[in-house]
C-alpha cells in the first residue's frame, strides 16, 4: 500500500467514519449519520521533503486526498483546510506563516470534484500553524451538534504561543460534541507526542502512519462516528392481555407494531402471560406472521438478561409450524417470533379468523416493554402443480470474498436495507459499533439459494474486564420477515471468512414437504441480511448513547447460487382482503430492488378473468376517448 493510500485510508478512518458512496441500490431514504467534518492537511516546508517511496511527502498526500475524496458520499457535509501554501518558512515570514491558514472548501455537500482541483494546486512552503486552523476548522463547522475536525500532520507546530494542545482543549469544551482527531505522518516522537496531546485534548484519537505495512490493517477500523438505529413508526394494534377479546387486526393491515409486555415468567415457564390478537382471513388463504423486536442498541447485560419469546396458534388445528429465533442469554439485536398456518377452510379460520399470541419470558429488561414489529404475508390459493420437488439439505456453497471490496452504507431495517452487488464480482465493507444492526438484501429466485461469506477485520473497542462475547451475529430473512437460516455467530479475531447461506434452495413446497432444516425456506423475492455487533459483559444491560462509538470492521459478499425453477401462483386479488402474497406479494412495493420480480410474478398469477376485465375497461376507456374526439372534431367544423 502506498503512503498515499495509507493516508487516505487514515482520512476517512478517523474523520469521516466512512462516509460513503452507496453501493448499488442503496434506499435513497438513507440519512447520512456522519457528523460534518473539517479536514486540515499539512502543507508546510517539511512536506516537500521525500518520503521512503520517493514522492515527496505532500504529493502522498494529494495522491491520499484523491483516494479518499473517491469513498466520500455527496450527501456528507465536507470541508477542507490547509496551511503553509502563502509564505516561505524562512525567519522573516513567520509572522505571516504563522496566519496563513486557508480554507479550500469550506464545509458544504455535492463537492467532491471542487476540492479535488482545489487539492491539485496546493504547493507546500510555510510555516506550521496548527492552532489557527483548529480555530478556522472549528469556525467553519455548526454551532451545535455532532462535528468532527481531522488533523493531518507530518510535524510540530512552528507558531506557539498559545501550545497548540491547549487551543484543542479550549475548542472541545465549548461543546462536548466538537471531536478533534490527528494524524501523523512519518513523525518523530516529539511530533507524536503533541498530535496525541492535541487528539486526547480534543476528545479525539491519534492515529500514527509512521510504519504504513503494520497500520494497514489497524487503520481502518479506527474511527468514530454515532450509531444508526431504527425506531418504527408503524401504527400501534397493542396485543391484548385476553384470550377470549383479542385485538383485532384490519383486514388491510399486513404490519404493525405493539409493545411487548414484560410477564414476570421465569425463562424455563411453560405457560405465562401472553398478548392475543385476531387476523381476519377468507378462505383458502395461509398466512405467514412475524413478530421481532426493535429495542434500542445495546451491550454489556450478563446481568438477568435471561429473554424468551415464542408465538402460538390458539387454534392447534391452524399450527403449520413456528419458529422462534431467540438468543436466551441475550435480547441485543433483532430477536424473532414465527409462525406460518395451515390453509384456512373448514378446520382453520372457519370463522372467518385466525387467533395468535406471542408470549414473552425471562428477565431481560425487566420491568419494560420492548417494541415489536408485527408483519402478516397472505398466501391465497395457492397452486403448486409445477412446482418440482423440493432438494433435501445440503452443505451451502463455498464463495470467496473479492479482494476490492466497496464501502457499504447499510440499512438499519428492513424498509432500507441496502442491495448487495452480485458477490462473484464484488463484495462490500461496513463499520459497526456494538449494539448495531446492519440490513442488506439479495433478491433470490425459486430454484436458488442465497450462499454468503463474511471475513471480520478487527476492532478497537478495548477488550475490558468481564467480556465474555464480542461478535458478529449474522441471520437471515425471507420477505415475510421470518429467519430462513441458523443465526450464525463470528468473533471479531476470526481469520478466515464464514460462510452461511440457505441449506437448500427456495422451493414452495418446503412449507409441507420440507424436513426442519429446509421448511423455513418457502418464499423467494428478497432475502435479508442483518448483521448485529454483539458485546457481552458482567455489567447491567446498558443503552447506547448518541455520542461517538469505536467500531469493528467486516467484509461481505453474497450470491444467488443455482438455477431458477418454476414457483407457485396464486389466485388474483379479491375486492375486500389484503394483497394475496407469496410469488406474487409485492411486500415492499415501492422498492425498486423487487419491482420487476414482483411485476413478473404478479402477471403469472393472474387469473383469465382479471385479464378479461382489464381488457374490457381499456376498451371502455377507448370508446370515451374517441367519443369525445369526435364530438369536439364535429363541434369544430360548425
Amino acid at each position: 500500500m502506498t503512503h498515499g493510500k495509507v493516508w487516505a485510508s487514515v482520512v476517512m478512518a478517523v474523520g469521516l467514519g466512512i462516509t460513503s458512496a452507496p453501493i448499488a441500490m442503496a434506499q435513497g431514504s438513507q440519512e447520512n449519520t456522519v457528523p460534518p467534518t473539517m479536514v486540515i492537511l499539512d502543507a508546510s516546508g517539511s512536506m516537500e521533503q521525500a518520503d521512503a517511496g520517493g514522492k515527496t511527502r505532500m504529493d502522498a498526500a494529494k495522491e491520499a486526498a484523491h483516494t479518499f475524496l473517491d469513498g466520500v458520499s455527496d450527501d456528507s457535509e465536507l470541508g477542507f483546510i490547509t496551511y503553509g501554501t502563502g509564505t516561505s518558512n524562512a525567519p522573516e515570514e513567520r509572522e505571516a506563516g504563522c496566519k496563513d491558514v486557508t480554507t479550500l472548501a469550506p464545509l458544504a455537500s455535492g463537492q467532491v470534484d471542487d476540492i479535488r482541483g482545489e487539492v491539485d494546486d496546493i504547493e507546500a512552503s510555510g510555516y506550521t500553524p496548527m492552532g489557527p486552523a483548529l480555530r478556522q476548522a472549528a469556525d467553519e463547522l455548526p454551532d451545535e451538534g455532532a462535528r468532527n475536525v481531522v488533523l493531518v500532520s507530518d510535524g510540530l507546530d512552528t507558531c506557539a504561543p498559545p501550545p497548540v494542545c491547549d487551543v484543542a482543549k479550549e475548542l472541545h469544551e465549548q461543546g462536548i460534541d466538537l471531536i478533534i482527531n490527528t494524524v501523523g505522518f512519518l513523525v518523530d516522537d516529539e511530533a507524536r507526542t503533541e498530535l496525541e496531546c492535541i487528539a486526547e485534548a480534543g476528545g479525539g484519537r491519534y492515529l500514527d502512519a509512521n510504519d504504513a505495512d503494520s497500520l494497514a490493517e489497524s487503520m481502518r477500523v479506527l474511527h468514530t462516528r454515532s450509531i444508526n438505529a431504527y425506531e418504527t413508526d408503524l401504527e400501534e394494534y397493542e396485543g391484548s392481555d385476553s384470550e377470549t377479546t383479542p385485538t383485532e387486526i384490519p383486514a388491510d393491515v399486513d404490519t404493525f407494531s405493539s409493545p411487548l409486555h414484560y410477564s414476570g415468567a421465569a425463562l424455563n415457564s411453560i405457560n405465562g402471560d401472553a398478548q392475543h390478537w385476531r387476523v381476519p382471513v377468507e378462505e383458502g388463504e395461509r398466512l405467514a406472521i412475524s413478530a421481532l423486536t426493535v429495542q434500542p442498541p445495546s451491550f454489556g447485560g450478563l446481568t438477568d438478561n435471561r429473554y424468551g419469546m415464542s408465538l402460538e396458534f390458539d387454534d392447534s388445528s391452524c399450527l403449520g409450524d413456528t419458529w422462534s429465533q431467540v438468543e436466551p442469554n441475550s435480547a441485543q439485536g433483532t430477536q424473532t417470533a414465527a409462525g406460518i398456518t395451515k390453509i384456512t377452510g373448514e378446520d382453520c379460520g372457519a370463522d372467518g379468523y385466525v387467533d395468535f399470541s406471542i408470549s414473552r419470558r425471562g428477565n431481560f429488561l425487566k420491568g419494560q416493554d420492548i417494541p415489536l414489529e408485527l408483519k402478516i404475508t397472505r398466501f391465497a390459493g395457492e397452486d403448486t402443480s409445477d412446482v418440482p420437488d423440493p432438494e433435501e439439505e445440503s452443505e451451502v456453497p463455498e464463495i470467496e470474498i473479492p479482494d476490492d471490496t466497496v464501502t457499504a452504507q447499510p440499512g438499519t431495517w428492513f424498509d432500507d436495507a441496502a442491495e448487495l452487488p452480485d458477490g462473484n464480482e464484488q463484495g462490500v465493507s461496513a463499520d459497526i459499533v456494538p449494539g448495531e444492526t446492519h440490513f442488506y438484501k439479495v433478491p433470490v429466485e425459486y430454484g436458488q439459494r442465497l450462499a454468503a461469506a463474511i471475513a471480520t477485520e478487527g476492532t478497537d473497542v478495548e477488550g475490558g474486564r468481564g467480556i465474555s462475547v464480542d461478535r458478529l451475529d449474522i441471520k437471515v430473512y425471507n420477505e415475510a420477515r421470518q429467519p430462513a437460516m441458523n443465526s450464525e455467530g463470528i468473533t471479531l479475531e476470526t481469520e478466515s471468512s464464514t460462510t452461511f447461506g440457505h441449506a437448500a434452495p427456495l422451493n414452495y413446497r418446503n412449507i409441507e414437504d420440507g424436513t426442519v432444516p429446509t421448511r423455513m425456506l418457502f418464499q423467494d423475492g428478497a432475502q435479508y441480511i442483518s448483521v448485529n455487533y454483539k458485546r457481552l459483559s458482567g455489567s447491567d444491560n446498558e443503552e447506547v448513547g448518541d455520542g461517538e462509538q469505536h467500531t469493528a470492521r467486516y467484509s461481505l459478499a453474497a450470491v444467488a447460487e443455482g438455477e431458477p425453477q418454476p414457483g407457485p401462483t396464486f389466485r388474483e386479488k379479491s375486492s375486500d382482503s389484503p394483497d394475496a402474497a407469496g410469488a406474487n406479494e409485492p411486500s415492499d412495493s415501492s422498492d425498486p430492488a423487487t419491482e420487476s420480480v414482483d411485476a413478473a410474478a404478479s402477471s403469472e398469477g393472474m387469473g383469465v378473468t382479471t385479464w378479461a376485465l382489464i381488457a374490457l375497461a381499456v376498451l371502455v376507456i377507448a370508446g370515451i376517448v374517441g367519443g369525445f374526439i369526435a364530438k369536439t372534431r364535429k363541434t369544430g367544423t360548425k
